[in-house]
C-alpha cells in the first residue's frame, strides 16, 4: 500500500570545502561578544541619546561599554 511506503532517500552529502566562514557582523542593540574571555555578552541597556549599549559577560562578569560608532568602525 503506498500510504506507509518508505521512500529510500539519497544520503545528504555536505562539501565542507565550498563553504567558507561568514564574516561576523555586529549591530547595534545586539548583544556583542566578551572583549576579555569571548563569552556570551548580555545587554544591560542602551543610551538612546548617546548611542550606547551597556553590557556585561555571562562567563566572567567583565562590564563593557559600546558605542554605535565602535561597531560601524569594525
Amino acid at each position: 500500500m503506498g500510504l506507509f511506503s518508505r521512500k529510500e532517500s539519497k544520503p545528504r552529502v555536505v562539501d565542507l570545502r565550498d563553504s567558507a566562514p561568514q564574516p561576523v557582523l555586529f549591530e547595534f542593540g545586539l548583544p556583542t561578544p566578551c572583549p576579555e574571555c569571548g563569552g556570551h555578552g548580555y545587554l544591560e541597556g542602551i543610551d538612546i541619546k548617546r548611542r550606547i549599549m551597556f553590557q556585561h559577560c555571562t562567563v566572567c562578569w567583565a562590564k563593557w561599554e559600546t558605542s554605535e560608532a565602535d561597531l560601524a568602525a569594525r
